[in-house]
C-alpha cells in the first residue's frame, strides 16, 4: 500500500533553524520505502510518497522532526485502481 505524507514547516524560519533541520535530514536520510519526495514551490513544506515498508520510520521521523515540521499521512491508491471501484459503485 502507498501513503502520501504532507509536511509543513512550523515555527520561525531563520537560517539557524533551517541549518538544524538540514543537518537532521542529512543524518537521517530518506526513509525506507520512499518512492518520491517533492517540496512545495512556495517553500512551506512538501510531500513524500512511500510504501508501508517505511511506516515505523515515518513515525520516528515525525517525532524527530516535530520541532520543525507537522505531518499528515494518508493511504493512497492509483487512479487505475480507483476507476474500476467507482464504475462498480455507479452501476449498482
Amino acid at each position: 500500500m502507498l501513503f502520501v505524507t504532507h509536511y509543513r514547516l512550523i515555527g520561525e524560519r531563520s537560517k539557524e533553524r533551517t541549518a538544524e533541520l538540514m543537518a537532521l535530514f542529512a543524518e537521517r536520510g530518506e526513509a525506507p520505502g520512499t518512492q518520491h519526495h517533492f517540496v512545495n514551490a512556495d517553500g512551506g513544506g512538501g510531500f513524500v510518497i512511500g510504501d508501508e515498508s517505511g511506516m515505523a520510520r515515518l513515525y520516528e521521523d515525525a517525532v524527530s522532526y516535530s520541532p520543525w515540521l507537522e505531518f499528515e499521512t494518508r493511504p493512497i491508491i492509483t487512479i487505475g485502481e480507483a476507476v474500476p471501484i467507482i464504475a462498480e459503485w455507479m452501476s449498482s
